[in-house]
């Protein structure tokens, strides 16, 4: 049984990304306590692969990190869009492509202990060519690898981004399915 409940919620800051919020909420034991939350919009997080078992990767810059990171293709969901559209938005804008195949593969809380944003998850085959704008502060440069030199990058700790370790990992018993080769591959 959840003994939790929020009493009051308050917005403290707006910004373009997210908004910050106060929580005030009713603990088991009786108790109130205030949390600061980041409210942010859901997003998407995808694994395209191509006809020939090629993953396709974004590099950007990413501010919390003052680095470049090997990233998948990802973005927010706009206002009122359901995640399949944004998926295939974010793909089309990211890689340039479109899908035939887009396979839901779940999700997860990005960072659950102090914000809500959560990250659905997909599978992206079949990709063809439909290339859309990309968002006005996005440099992304575009590079791909075979599967099991993407798996080999993440264990090997090269791949530094959560979504994307995250997403290899949600993605993995679909792709053994769709490539049965790739068990052999990764297991030697």
């Amino acid at each position: 049984m959840n003994q939790f409940w929020i009493l009051n919620r308050e917005t403290i800051l707006k910004t373009r990304a997210f908004d910050i919020q106060k929580v005030k909420l009713h603990l088991p034991d009786g108790r109130e306590h205030i949390y600061d939350l980041v409210d942010h919009a859901d997003a998407v997080s995808l694994l395209p692969v191509d006809q020939t078992g090629q993953v396709y990767f974004v590099s950007q810059y990413r501010i919390g990190t003052g680095a470049v990171l090997l990233e998948l293709p990802a973005g927010v969901m706009d206002e009122g869009e359901e995640p399949d559209a944004s998926a295939r938005r974010e793909l089309r804008e990211e890689i340039g492509m479109d899908c035939h195949a887009l396979i839901s593969l779940g999700g997860f809380y990005m960072s659950p202990g102090y914000a809500n944003e959560y990250m659905n998850v997909y599978l992206a085959l079949g990709l063809h060519p439909a290339p859309l704008e990309q968002d006005e502060d996005e440099f992304l440069e575009l590079t791909s690898y075979p599967l099991e030199v993407a798996y080999q990058k993440a264990w090997s700790g090269e791949i530094q981004d959560s979504k994307t370790l995250a997403t290899l990992l949600l993605a993995l018993p679909e792709l053994l399915k769709c490539f049965p080769e790739l068990a052999g591959k990764l297991s030697g």
